[in-house]
Parts: C-alpha cells; sequence; structure tokens
C-alpha cells in the first residue's frame, strides 16, 4: 500500500520498486479484515448460503414443469400460469437493487433470517391456496426476498472465508444454481407430478427452514457496510467499468436464456431426440454445469478477464455450432455438456468482476449484477419465443450466439480498463 502510493508520485523513491504487475480488469480491493468466527463455522455458513441459492432458484423455476396441472387447478390460461414465472423474474430484476440498497444498515445475519422467513411464509401460503390471484401473491413475495438474498449471498461469503478463498466461497454459493438444474427442478417436478403441486411447494417451503436453522446456527453476525440508502446505487452506477460488467451480463444471459428456454422443442425437433429422453439430456447439461461451476472457482481468480472471454467465446462457437449441425445427435450432446460447464463458469466470474470493481458497495454492485441476470431471463425468453414463433426453434441458437459474440467483444474492448472508481458514497 506504501509502495503503491510512492510509485504514483512524480520522485524516484530509495526503496525498492514494486515488481507486482498492474491487474488489467480491475484494481486490487484493500485486505479484508480477519473473517469472524471459527473456519468451520464459517465454511457451513457459506454452504448454508449455497442451499438458499439452490432453494430460491429452485422455486423460481418451480412452476415450469407443473404449468398444466397448476392452470387446471387454479382455472386459467397456460399464458396466465406461465405469469407465475415471469413476473416472478421481473420483480425481482426491478426490486433487487432499491431493496438492497435501503437495507444496507442491517446486520447481514439477520437480513438472511428476515428473507428466509419471506421465503418460507411464501412458498406455504403457495401450497395453501387454491385461487390465482392468492397463488400469484405467494409468488411475489418470494420474489422480493429472492432479490435481495442474490444481492448479498455472495459478498457474505467472500466476508466468512479468508481472502485467499474468496473465489472457491463464490463458487460454492453458486454452485446452488447448478445443482438445482440437475435436482432441485427435476425432483420438484416429479413431486408435483405424482403428489399435487401443493405439494411442491411444501416440500420447497421445508427447504427453507434448513436454509433458515443454517442462518441461525453458523451465521456469525456481520454489520453491514453499506450505506443504507439509495445513494449507494447512484454511486455504483457512475462506476464506468461496473456499467461494462452489468452489460455483458445482460448479454450474455439473454443469449443463453434465449437459447435455453427452448432446448427442448430444439432437441426434438431439429436433432430428433424422442421426448422421453430430453428429460435425461437436461440432466446432463446440468451435471457438467456442476463440474464447470467448481473448475470455474480454480481458475477465475488467477485469470479473470480471460476466463470471461474465453467462456463468451467458446458459448459463441458452441451455439454456432449447434445452428450448422444440430441435426447430429452425438455433436449436439457433445456440445450440450461444453454448453453446460461454459455457462456454469460464467456466474462465478461475472460475480467475482463485479464484487472486485466497487468493494466499498459490493452489495449495491451486486444488486444491479442480479438485476441484468433476472431481467435477461424475461428478454431472452420473449426473444426467443418470437423467433421459435416465426421461424422454428434452430435460428434461435444462432441469435444466442450472436449475443455470446457481442458479450465477448464487449468485455474484450472496454473490460481492460477500470474508468476510475468514484469517491466513496456519504451515509
Amino acid at each position: 500500500m506504501s509502495t503503491s502510493v510512492t510509485s504514483q508520485s512524480g520522485t524516484t523513491p530509495s526503496v525498492a520498486k514494486d515488481p507486482t504487475p498492474t491487474p488489467t480488469l480491475t484494481p486490487t480491493p484493500t485486505p479484508a479484515a480477519a473473517p469472524p468466527g471459527s473456519p468451520w463455522r464459517s465454511w457451513l455458513a457459506v454452504v448454508g448460503l449455497a442451499l438458499g441459492v439452490f432453494s430460491f432458484v429452485t422455486t423460481e423455476t418451480l412452476p415450469i414443469g407443473l404449468l398444466p396441472s397448476i392452470a387446471e387447478g387454479t382455472k386459467v390460461s397456460l399464458g396466465s400460469a406461465g405469469f407465475l414465472v415471469t413476473g416472478f423474474a421481473v420483480l425481482a430484476a426491478v426490486t433487487a437493487a432499491p431493496l438492497t440498497a435501503l437495507t444496507g444498515r442491517v446486520d447481514r445475519k439477520w437480513l438472511l433470517v428476515a428473507l428466509m422467513v419471506l421465503y418460507v411464509a411464501g412458498n406455504f401460503m403457495a401450497a395453501a391456496v387454491s385461487g390465482y390471484a392468492l397463488l400469484l401473491t405467494a409468488r411475489l413475495v418470494v420474489a422480493l426476498a429472492h432479490g435481495v438474498f442474490w444481492s448479498i449471498a455472495v459478498s457474505i461469503a467472500v466476508r466468512l472465508v479468508p481472502e485467499r478463498h474468496a473465489v472457491r466461497a463464490t463458487s460454492v454459493v453458486l454452485g446452488g444454481i447448478s445443482l438445482a438444474s440437475v435436482a432441485g427442478t427435476p425432483l420438484g417436478t416429479a413431486v408435483g407430478q405424482s403428489a399435487g403441486w401443493h405439494a411442491a411447494f411444501v416440500c420447497v417451503g421445508f427447504l427453507g427452514f434448513v436454509v433458515l436453522a443454517a442462518s441461525l446456527l453458523f451465521m456469525p453476525a456481520l454489520p453491514a457496510k453499506g450505506s443504507g440508502s439509495l445513494a449507494a446505487l447512484r454511486h455504483v452506477l457512475r462506476h464506468r467499468a461496473l456499467r461494462v460488467a452489468v452489460g455483458v451480463t445482460a448479454l450474455i444471459m439473454s443469449g443463453h436464456f434465449l437459447a435455453f428456454t427452448y432446448v427442448a422443442p430444439f432437441l426434438q425437433e431439429v436433432t430428433g431426440v424422442r421426448p422421453s429422453l430430453v428429460g435425461a439430456l437436461l440432466l446432463v447439461f446440468g451435471a457438467a454445469g456442476l463440474a464447470g461451476n467448481f473448475a470455474a472457482g480454480a481458475v477465475v481468480g488467477r485469470a479473470l478477464r480471460t476466463s470471461i472471454i474465453a467462456c463468451t467465446g467458446l458459448l459463441a462457437v458452441v451455439m454456432g455450432v449447434m445452428y450448422a449441425g444440430g441435426a447430429s445427435g452425438p455433436l449436439v450432446i457433445t456440445l450440450l455438456v461444453c454448453w453446460g460447464v461454459l455457462y456454469a463458469a460464467l456466474p462465478v466470474a461475472l460475480q467475482t468482476w463485479v464484487m472486485r470493481l466497487v468493494p466499498e458497495e459490493s452489495e449495491a454492485a451486486s444488486s444491479l449484477y442480479v438485476a441484468a441476470f433476472n431481467g435477461a431471463i424475461g428478454v431472452g425468453s420473449f426473444i426467443g419465443g418470437l423467433i421459435i414463433d416465426s421461424n422454428g426453434p434452430r435460428l434461435a441458437m444462432a441469435v444466442a450466439g450472436a449475443f455470446a459474440l457481442a458479450a465477448m467483444l464487449m468485455t474484450a474492448a472496454f473490460g481492460r480498463t477500470g474508468g476510475g472508481a468514484p469517491k466513496p458514497v456519504r451515509s
């Protein structure tokens, strides 16, 4: 720190020069204070956060496999039932940033507890009601908690462990995304199909109790680091490099969901996969993602910018080959594995990038990332739907590849420059 100050002055110091190279993507954050609590309790708390991510992702996507039975049970159309997913994502995207900023002064342990209480209450309400209006209300209650949880989960995890393990903790927490794809959504769908959709919501509600217990038992008190006001959002929005990171997130996630939302029609109509095998192939995709998530933890910390460029560029190639060679079953299965690995590595890399850019307001910065991520779900799915209706599922892969290519070029062109961090926000 003293050497970095000296190196910026116009004089030649008498001490040895600092040989450390200047970072190419992000400034090096100030070393964090020692994490609170014993190491094993801290890692158990990190695992609890990963289970929370698993729970929220499972809940967000749970109605997808149960739409026909929910529509029939609530006496609404399939389109209206689909709003249980779309409305959830939109509300989470819109409220993540302001609610995270406004809760910036709350101890993070007790904020987590409050969020999990909302999660449990919303899912049990969904399990108890039979009308569409009340079911939608229950879903929106969970969506309010969803955006804030996503915004603070990783920033809490990196405070719980030594700084050298920050990327590993990030990959553990975000591993809940891939685990939800492998186990959460398929199991929830299976329960709903065999015992009714109410039972599926009961199961995810009890899962929330486990996360709540882990928060109470293992999470130490974590005083808030944010300003607790909307000024924090104005502060991070002035950061040019953060706007680039959020833009890259929006591009690559829109491209992913544009294609992945309609991957089942692609596999059936273009590749010729039997409907009974689609679920197994999606399980393969999720398992590959789980492996990619933890592989990213070993690479991202050493080569952040390169990781993002490589993943987005390779995803563009995968999408292009899917478009050109989608009729070949063995090729498509191989590409699904590659797609799963690359996609799962991206949240680790992007979240790490965002948090390094504005360490003094990491949760406010993360909330913009969460807003972009959730907004991309709706935008990508909407664009994909238009393409499917007009040209079929094959073209969706080519358009998704174009989004991935744009994300790679944006990172390569602008990700190297930090843009200069603005002055710290005032309380």
